[in-house]
């Protein structure tokens, strides 16, 4: 079971523990904070939830105006939200790059074959993408759900081997941001329209990967 897999399944039932899952969180630091912090999230949606309902026998308070009754609506749900707001564990984009990856290992090979035409422009076409002519060379390109939208997954060729593109109109980071992650070096970059992050794995030539970054740049256009 990989990272992405069991942030899906717990996000359906935080409770659920399966010998995979079990398995995972006891090699996953990340995964097991993220299960900790899940089971913290719903200690709290159901302390906030909690109606007291008075003793039998008890004396009825007088029933609150209607006015009053609508404000205390309003102000449990936006306690709730507060909650699910503060405390919910976001997965982070890199994360979530990181175990998209694992759905498409054989798209990371050296090679100087490019991509069919025909298949580049049904990817860039469905997403709402262009590709200026300026680009590296692309030999890998699949049109993957990831968040919610069908994003361009691309594989270019540098001269330190395959670099994965992944072009995301619907994220926008507020910086340029490098993280290392599950073997890989997420480079995420803020553009006009979107975001476009790099994945590479092994050890690379910051330069050589700066300047493909820098090409594949100038040649997207949303």
């Amino acid at each position: 079971m990989n990272c992405l897999d069991l942030r899906r399944a717990l996000g359906a039932d935080p409770a659920l523990r399966t010998p995979e899952i079990e398995a995972h969180l006891l090699e996953c630091a990340a995964c097991a904070k993220y299960a900790a912090d899940l089971a913290h999230l719903e200690a709290r949606l159901k302390r906030a939830l909690e109606i007291p309902v008075p003793p039998p026998g008890a004396a009825r308070p007088r029933p609150a105006p209607r006015l009053w009754a609508l404000a205390a609506s309003v102000a449990g749900a936006a306690i709730v939200v507060a909650t699910l707001w503060t405390f919910y564990p976001r997965e982070s984009l890199a994360t979530a790059l990181v175990g998209h990856m694992a759905h498409e290992p054989y798209s990371r090979r050296r090679t100087d074959q490019p991509v069919a035409p025909a298949t580049l422009a049904y990817v860039l076409k469905r997403s709402g993408v262009e590709l200026a002519p300026d680009v590296p060379l692309v030999t890998y390109a699949q049109s993957c759900w990831f968040r919610g939208w069908f994003v361009p997954h691309l594989v270019v060729q540098t001269a330190d081997g395959p670099m994965t593109v992944m072009v995301l109109r619907h994220e926008h980071p507020a910086a340029r941001t490098l993280v290392l992650e599950g073997g890989y070096r997420v480079l995420i970059v803020p553009v006009k329209g979107g975001a476009i992050a790099v994945l590479t794995e092994g050890p690379v030539d910051p330069a050589v990967v700066n300047a493909a970054v820098a090409r594949v740049v100038a040649a997207v256009r949303f």
